[in-house]
C-alpha cells in the first residue's frame, strides 16, 4: 500500500511510477477522477478488453489507489464500481547530480477544501433561504394590500352604481324622450373628467357623433324645459354646457 511507512514509501513510489508508465492505466485514473465507474464502462470508454481492465483495476487496488465497491443498480444487477480512495502528488526533480522523487498525500488538503466548499454551500443555502423568505413576505404583504384595495374598490363601485341609479331615476321622472335622456347621461359622464364642470358644443357633437345644429337645438330646448342643462357663451361665441 502507498505511504504506509517511510521505509516502503520509496518502493511504493517507484511501483507507482512503473504503473503510470502505461497510457491505458493513466487513462483509467483520469476517468475515475471524474466519477466512479464499473469495469465494463471503462472497457467501452477506452476500447480495451474487459480482461485487461480487470487486471489493471486489480493492480490499482493492490497498491491502494482504488477500492472496489458493490452498488445496487435500478436498471440491472449489482455491479462493482472502481472508486478512487486516495489523492496524492508526485514531484520529480531531475538535474545535475540530482534525482528526487517525492510522494505527498493530498487527502488532507482535499478534505480541507471539501470542508470550505461545504461551508460556502451552507452559507449559500442560508442566503437563499433568507432571500426566499423575504420574497415570500413581500408578495404576501402586497397580496394583502391588493385584497384591501379590491375590497375598497368594491365599496366605491357600489356607491357609484347607487349614484347612477339615482341619476337615472331622476332623469326618467322629468325627461320623457329617450334620446334626450341619453344626451343628459352622456354629458354627466363627460363632465366627471372636466375640472371646470363644463364642455363645449364642439366637443359634445364630436364625441356623441351628432350633427352640431341638431345637438344645439336639443340642448337649448332641454335647458329651457328642465333644470338639467345650463349653458353659456364665451367671447369667441363657443357655447359651453354644464349640469
Amino acid at each position: 500500500m502507498l505511504g504506509n511507512t517511510e521505509e516502503n514509501q520509496e518502493l511504493d513510489v517507484f511501483e507507482l511510477l512503473e504503473f503510470l508508465s502505461n497510457s491505458t492505466r493513466r487513462k483509467i485514473l483520469g476517468l475515475l477522477a471524474e466519477e466512479d465507474l464499473y469495469s465494463f464502462q471503462l472497457s467501452r470508454l477506452l476500447d480495451v478488453s474487459p480482461r485487461i481492465i480487470a487486471k489493471y483495476l486489480a493492480e490499482l487496488e493492490n497498491i491502494g489507489i482504488v477500492s472496489m465497491v458493490e452498488r445496487v443498480s435500478n436498471k440491472g444487477p449489482t455491479r462493482k464500481y472502481a472508486k478512487l480512495n486516495q489523492s496524492f502528488s508526485l514531484i520529480i526533480d531531475v538535474g545535475q547530480n540530482t534525482f528526487n522523487v517525492n510522494y505527498f498525500a493530498t487527502s488532507e488538503v482535499v478534505q480541507k477544501l471539501s470542508k470550505e466548499e461545504s461551508k460556502k454551500k451552507q452559507e449559500l443555502k442560508i442566503q437563499i433561504s433568507k432571500e426566499l423568505a423575504n420574497i415570500r413576505d413581500c408578495v404576501k404583504e402586497n397580496i394583502v394590500d391588493i385584497q384591501k384595495l379590491d375590497s375598497q374598490r368594491k365599496v366605491f363601485v357600489q356607491e357609484i352604481n347607487k349614484a347612477y341609479i339615482r341619476l337615472n331615476e331622476l332623469v326618467e321622472k322629468t325627461v320623457y324622450v329617450y334620446q334626450d335622456r341619453d344626451i343628459i347621461r352622456s354629458i354627466f359622464k363627460i363632465l366627471l373628467n372636466k375640472p371646470e364642470n363644463k364642455v363645449s358644443l364642439t366637443e359634445l357633437a364630436s364625441r356623441m357623433r351628432i350633427w352640431r345644429g341638431d345637438l344645439s337645438n336639443r340642448l337649448d330646448r332641454l335647458a329651457n324645459e328642465t333644470e338639467f342643462i345650463k349653458y353659456e357663451k364665451d367671447r369667441r361665441g363657443e357655447v359651453w354646457y354644464s349640469i
